[in-house]
């Protein structure tokens, strides 16, 4: 029997889930990025690791075991009007959000390093989220050109006249995970040489 049958077209959207996004990060270097999607919207929320726990995360808002970049939109957390959100886009390009990008690359690089070389899953040994905040802003409103760990995440400042944006740079990522690690396995207060 030959019978010519028109392709079935599903009008679904896609399904949910991981996606490998390829965006441009602060030093204009194309990164492939892991990233999420929910309702054609992609997130970065990198839910590709041996640490994610999809039975009880609510994606987006409530991932379990991920890289996760979030936009604090040059305020501080120091201050009644510090407001954050994902950083998200309707395309997996994610244009104009190159320090989400270096962001979340760099956590993702950071958090591989000490799954490979301490066989360490996530900051605090037991698969919780590697999280990172961007655009940080000082107390007084203006740029910060610092990074920090605040016992949870990791801050990183937009820069000064002395620093570039602190999401550029891998050690940054690193050394501020490096924080957390030492918290988690040294329980050492995050003050002097800790």
């Amino acid at each position: 029997c030959t019978h010519d049958h028109e392709p079935i077209v599903s009008n679904m959207p896609p399904p949910d889930g991981p996606v490998v996004s390829s965006a441009s990060d602060l030093f204009g270097t194309t990164r492939s990025i892991n990233t999420y999607e929910v309702s054609n919207k992609f997130y970065m929320i990198d839910a590709s690791r041996t640490m994610y726990d999809n039975f009880n995360s609510e994606m987006p808002d409530n991932p379990v075991g991920t890289v996760w970049t979030i936009d604090a939109f040059d305020t501080s957390p120091q201050n009644s009007n510090f407001n954050y959100d994902h950083v998200s886009s309707n395309s997996p390009s994610f244009s104009g959000k190159s320090s989400g990008v270096s962001a979340q690359y760099n956590g993702g690089q950071a958090y591989q390093y000490f799954k490979n070389v301490h066989d360490r899953e996530s900051i605090n040994g037991e698969g919780g989220n590697v999280i990172g905040l961007i655009n940080i802003s000082d107390e007084d409103g203006s740029s910060l050109g610092n990074a920090f760990w605040n016992g949870i995440a990791m801050f990183y400042g937009s820069g000064d006249s002395n620093f570039e944006h602190l999401a550029r740079g891998l050690d940054v990522a690193g050394h501020e995970m490096s924080h957390g690690v030492v918290q988690s396995t040294a329980n050492l207060e995050y003050k002097g040489e800790s």
